[in-house]
């Protein structure tokens, strides 16, 4: 079996939780399956990969197929880029092609169409995700749209995204496969932490409307109300970042915020392992990549219940994002109490092993093998 991978981000050239997806994905399936993947060019991209990797050239290029009337640079950006994928797109013995999310879907749809070759998408969020149901931009629903349509099996990285899929976009259940991310080895084997008293509470993620950080600054500002020690590391970057500074200074509690800006990935764990707790309090987060981080490292966590990995977890605490009274009651308690922390994270812990990468690219492969017979 050959697939044709239409992706976005590549380490170390990535963003990032779909270049994350992409490398760990692909790296097992394609000891079983032969992957050519496509993305954009980068200097930084390795010389190798486990996988076949065409680099595609987006620059100083103009676009000879109109999937938008959008004129924005990112769109530019991307509407070159799939239609650079349609003009170098090698379709000899390819069984499949995989375009995953809407940045990749035009080129997925015109290759289907143009040769015939079954389409898989993978929707790993939303416009109603990434807009946190603000405003979500019509331009790209429609494109969303359109991929979902025309693709004859449809993963998503939870229920919480095979039902928005459904409602928003009309999506036929049937074709719909629920597959869960997983998380590096490097995760998995963190060996059992202290449960000593750091006075920390953590956010890392980015700082985004989509991710809740105004929800995560009341709660602390509820908190500090009572507790005066807690300190709350907001570890990521994005475009709230600003306006959360400003506010934890009007609220008068700018001492007590640490903003350390973009974590690299080799020190992440030093942040999850030295926080009372981990909160993620999302307006809709389809899958939550950093939860599962968080858990592996032994870290309490609290998260909203519009984050999708939470569905199949059970040592989390959760709350409706905009319930800060409830977040903070969480937080106080985590701090105070030595045996919740304990409880919670340690169990925690173990629960986070069943989030693995083989187990993600085992049933992608079923998804695969339902298309196409031929191994």
């Amino acid at each position: 079996m050959k697939v044709s991978v239409i992706g976005w981000e590549l380490p170390p050239a990535f963003a990032g939780g779909l270049g994350i997806h992409t490398i760990n994905l692909y790296s097992i399936l394609s000891r079983m399956i032969d992957i050519d993947l496509y993305v954009p060019y980068s200097e930084k991209l390795f010389d190798k990969y486990p996988f076949n990797v065409k680099k595609i050239s987006v620059y100083k290029y103009r676009s000879n197929y109109e999937f938008s009337s959008l004129k924005n640079t990112f769109m530019d950006e991307i509407l070159y880029y799939n239609s650079r994928v349609i003009d170098e797109f090698d379709p000899k013995n390819v069984d499949l092609i995989h375009a995953h999310d809407w940045i990749t879907y035009p080129a997925g749809i015109h290759l289907r169409e143009k040769y015939g070759i079954p389409l898989i998408v993978t929707v790993h969020s939303t416009e109603f995700d990434r807009s946190g149901n603000f405003f979500p931009q019509k331009s790209i629903m429609n494109i969303e749209s359109a991929g979902i349509k025309k693709a004859d099996k449809v993963i998503a990285v939870s229920n919480l995204t095979k039902r928005t899929i459904i409602e928003n976009y009309h999506a036929d259940p049937g074709k719909i496969n629920v597959i869960y991310n997983g998380i590096d080895s490097s995760f998995i084997n963190n060996p059992s932490r202290s449960y000593e008293k750091t006075n920390k509470i953590l956010y890392f993620g980015r700082i985004t409307t989509q991710k809740g950080p105004k929800f995560f600054l009341e709660a602390a500002y509820k908190s500090l109300k009572i507790n005066k020690n807690i300190k709350f590391v907001m570890a990521g970057t994005g475009d709230q970042l600003n306006e959360i500074k400003i506010l934890s200074k009007r609220y008068g509690i700018y001492k007590n915020f640490y903003f350390p800006g973009f974590v690299p990935e080799e020190l992440a764990m030093w942040y999850y392992r030295n926080a009372d707790a981990f909160i993620l309090p999302a307006v809709s987060e389809p899958f939550g990549m950093s939860v599962i981080e968080a858990m592996s490292a032994g870290t309490p966590v609290i998260i909203s219940k519009t984050t999708g990995v939470g569905e199949s977890l059970l040592n989390v605490l959760s709350a409706d994002f905009w319930d800060t009274d409830l977040i903070s009651n969480y937080i106080l308690n985590l701090v105070e109490y030595k045996s919740l922390r304990s409880v919670l994270g340690s169990n925690g812990q173990m629960e986070a092993k069943l989030f693995t990468w083989d187990k993600t690219a085992m049933k992608t492969l079923e998804v695969y093998r339902s298309l196409c017979r031929r191994l």
